[in-house]
């Protein structure tokens, strides 16, 4: 008789993983979070700026969405640096450093002597509120934005008034009502409502006067 003889399986090599296996989840596992880890210090690195003062100018650069890097945000002619530059600066330390220049360029263009070129405020301005923060005083660049839609409005009024004809005063008078869609104080609405006042006054003067009738003649008996 032929005996067999009985072997028992061999657990280990049932329940082991192949090891080559486990490297592969190992290194992937590995790659994961090198990813993770990069993309965290990318993210880290924009929130990361950088002053430099280069021929005359103020230059803010900021850290690219990377590990490492940066890449130049703005130059600011004329602009003051800091009187120590620091190697690193947060968003709330320089946001309001470009908030306040492009305001104080917006002053210098309302200061210039003649009719201020309101087109350049308004975009110094709406360029500072961009870069606004929760702590910058951007009651400032709107207040200035008021003015200036103010004084063109007066503007445009003056000049279709001084043209002197029944459809240029109407015309005057829609600008001057458009001012009180803005934030006024007292007394440049009164100034306002005296403009609209003396304009309907010139109107009704323009208007063709109607004729009287002539009282009938009584009868000859």
């Amino acid at each position: 008789d032929v005996s067999v003889k009985y072997e028992p399986p061999d657990y280990d090599d049932i329940t082991s993983p192949d090891p080559s296996k486990k490297i592969v989840k190992y290194l992937i596992a590995a790659f994961v979070i090198l990813v993770a880890l990069i993309i965290h210090t990318s993210f880290k690195n924009t929130n990361n700026y950088y002053l430099s003062a280069t021929h005359g100018a103020l230059e803010i650069w900021q850290g690219k969405f990377s590990p490492m890097g940066k890449e130049l945000l703005l130059s600011l002619p004329g602009a003051e640096p800091p009187v120590k530059i620091k190697d690193v600066y947060s968003k709330s330390e320089v946001f309001p450093i470009i908030f306040d220049y492009y305001v104080e360029k917006a002053d210098m263009l309302l200061e210039v002597s003649g009719m201020p070129d309101f087109k350049g405020v308004k975009k110094y301005l709406n360029r500072a509120l961009s870069y606004a923060t929760p702590d910058t005083p951007i009651e400032v660049a709107y207040a200035r934005l008021n003015n200036i839609e103010l004084m063109t409005l007066l503007y445009k009024a003056d000049v279709a008034a001084s043209k002197a004809t029944i459809s240029d005063l109407k015309d005057a008078k829609v600008y001057l009502t458009q001012t009180f869609k803005l934030d006024l104080d007292e007394p440049q609405a009164e100034m306002i409502k005296q403009k609209i006042d003396a304009i309907d006054a010139r109107i009704a003067d323009l208007q063709p006067k109607k004729k009287q009738a002539l009282p009938e003649s009584a009868p000859v008996k």
